[in-house]
Formats: C-alpha cells, structure tokens, sequence
C-alpha cells in the first residue's frame, strides 16, 4: 500500500510482511487519530457540562460511519491554487462582516465547514473573488527574493 506522508514522500508500506505488534499498533494509532479529529471541534461548541457527552457522540458517530465502511479517500492536495486563495479571501471577508455584526468575535467563533461552504458559494456568486485570486497567485510566481536580504 502506498502512504503518502507528506513533502511528496510516498512509501510503499507492505503490511503482509509487518509484525503483528506493528500492524496492531498502526490499527490502534490510526483508529485513534480519526476518532480524535472526530470531536476536536467540539470543544469550541460546547459547554464544559456537556463537552464529554457532545465529544463522545461525535466519536461513536465516526465510529458507526467507519463500522459501516464510510471513509474519507484521502488524496494529494494539489488543487486549483487559485480557487483555494478565492476561499481563503472569501472566508476572511466572511468572518470580517460577522465581526462587525458583532455575530462573532474571533474566527474560531465560526463552524470552520460552514464558514468553507459559505465561502464557497460567496466565490460562486461573485467572481470577483476568482479574478483577485488570480492576481495574486500570479504576482507570487512572478516575485522574486534575495534571501540575503532577509537574513536566510
């Protein structure tokens, strides 16, 4: 199986030939690693009263979902650069407005999925988002540095 481990390291992981105690101990940390991102947004949404309950939920949740065969493919994020940093704008001009509305009062406040979806329909309603984001993209390509003068 190939892992891709980030820095565009893929590994070929041969689990037929791997230990028992090292495939369990890759199934406990890999089953545990879900479930924890499962919940992690919950803290932010709960009281401390009801924070166990709500993480627990969640958890059993993703569980269920998993028992059920439910996985997220993971894929290599190379993406549209541009439509990322239209949502990227996007979001911030989101949480700008929310702000001033006194709706929220950091961005964390914010469902971070909702905030995506909203984000993305706000760059599909308004392509201005894209035709900025397509400036800047371009400008970062096109700028150069010397390092020296920064100290690097």
């Amino acid at each position: 199986m190939k892992v891709n481990i980030g820095k565009n390291i893929e590994l070929d992981v041969d689990f037929a030939s791997m230990p028992q105690a090292a495939i369990d101990h890759c199934l406990y940390i890999g089953a545990r690693n879900i479930l924890m991102d499962s919940h992690a947004s919950i803290a932010r949404a709960s009281t401390p009263a009801d924070l166990e309950a709500a993480a627990t939920a969640m958890a059993e949740k993703k569980l269920a979902a998993l028992m059920a065969g439910e996985v997220r493919v993971s894929s290599a994020r190379e993406g549209d650069p541009v439509r990322a940093e239209a949502l990227r704008s996007a979001a911030a001009v989101i949480v700008t407005a929310l702000k001033k509305a006194g709706t929220i009062k950091k961005a964390g406040d914010i469902d971070a999925k909702l905030l995506r979806e909203k984000a993305g329909e706000l760059v599909g309603k308004n392509p201005a988002f894209l035709a900025q984001a397509r400036e800047t993209i371009d400008a970062r390509k096109a700028a150069t540095v010397d390092l020296s003068d920064i100290g690097l």
